[in-house]
């Protein structure tokens, strides 16, 4: 009988993937998706077909993290190298060298099939910005789960008070609302504001959360009083409503600070590749947790960070074409934020729908014995 495999965490697997033996990897992300970005502009097919090819080189290191050769080429020694600190940060790159020859090669191999035939690619990569918006949502969605899920205990009866706990809704999230777009208006503000001129010149933000908030204690009403007649169900859901709904109002308020507060490109750049980052975190972790026979982990969590780097490469492909179709990049964004918000809300009632039928069959299991004849 195979033992059963224990659960990664999700601090683990941060501490695992941001490890210094492998950050060149991450470094070498950024360098060349910056430098595609730029071919881009010149060039999208090469470009298309070069994120492509990083993206598949790191799937290749993803599938073969088991072997102890590609561990040994692709990870740092434990011990520091010699050398200046310039020096080693330099040496340290040959860590990624297995994964750009895979690339240059698959590059070499696409392009002389491709040519200028790359245009399916392009489009191809670009409706895979569809894809990434949503699972962002569904990763998120997944990841909240997996945590709030936890320690939710045995079933218990609770009186459950709608207005009371949706009134704790408002203010709560409606708190998160008045704190970013208060942060956001003194930081795009040339001049210093005070706290109600912030709060006057945001007063379309605040105006669309309370209503998005209105409607979405409307659409959840069924369900989140189906689940507070249960003490660990009740606080699953008042917690999932919260972070959801946080979740909703920073993608709310990302688009209404790229249209209405005219951000900056290096605050739009740092925004997009923290919500990257978790959208990525989030997905990998859901892989490396997941189980199928004999209790082995889908994806090893050795391949943790190759995987999440394969996702990288992709996605930001997909952002790099749609800037050529749509020759600006902040409508790109958007469209990705509003996205994600109908894909977050469209699962808010099915994720508590799914908990509750999840905790029916837990506790009636607990209550079959099965007796052993002898």
């Amino acid at each position: 009988m195979s033992g059963e495999v224990e659960s990664i965490g999700l601090i683990e697997l941060v501490k695992r993937m941001l490890s210094r033996r492998t950050l060149p990897h991450i470094a070498l992300v950024a360098l060349v998706s910056t430098g595609l970005m730029v071919l881009t502009g010149i060039d999208e097919g090469l470009a298309a077909v070069m994120f492509l090819s990083f993206s598949i080189a790191y799937l290749v290191v993803a599938f073969s993290s088991g072997s102890e050769l590609m561990e040994k080429l692709t990870t740092l020694p434990e011990e520091k190298q010699e050398g200046g600190k310039f020096i080693r940060m330099l040496k340290s790159f040959k860590i990624t060298t297995v994964p750009v020859l895979i690339a240059l090669v698959l590059t070499g191999v696409l392009w002389s099939v491709l040519g200028d035939n790359s245009e399916w690619l392009v489009l191809g990569l670009g409706f895979l910005f569809i894809a990434w918006s949503i699972a962002q949502a569904v990763s998120f969605r997944s990841g909240m789960v997996e945590w709030l899920s936890n320690g939710l205990g045995d079933a218990q009866l609770n009186n459950y008070r709608e207005k009371l706990s949706t009134t704790f809704l408002f203010i709560v999230v409606q708190t998160f609302a008045i704190l970013i777009i208060w942060a956001g208006q003194i930081i795009s503000s040339v001049e210093s504001l005070s706290f109600g001129e912030a709060m006057r010149d945001g007063a379309l933000f605040l105006v669309a959360s309370v209503a998005v908030q209105a409607a979405i204690m409307w659409w959840t009403k069924e369900e989140r009083e189906l689940a507070g007649s249960e003490k660990g169900l009740s606080a699953f859901s008042f917690k999932w409503m919260v972070i959801s709904q946080v979740f909703i109002t920073w993608h709310g308020f990302s688009i209404y600070r790229k249209t209405v507060l005219n951000a900056s490109p290096t605050s739009n750049l740092i925004e997009e590749g923290l919500l990257m980052a978790i959208t990525v975190l989030f997905a990998v972790w859901g892989l490396t947790t997941h189980t199928v026979k004999d209790g082995e982990r889908l994806v090893g969590e050795d391949a943790a960070l190759p995987l999440g780097i394969a996702f990288g490469y992709a996605y930001a492909g997909s952002v790099a074409m749609l800037t050529t179709t749509f020759e600006n990049i902040t409508t790109v964004m958007v469209i990705g934020h509003t996205l994600t918000i109908i894909t977050i809300v469209f699962l808010m009632r099915g994720t508590l729908r799914n908990r509750r039928g999840t905790s029916q069959l837990s506790q009636l299991a607990r209550t079959i014995s099965i007796d052993s004849e002898e």
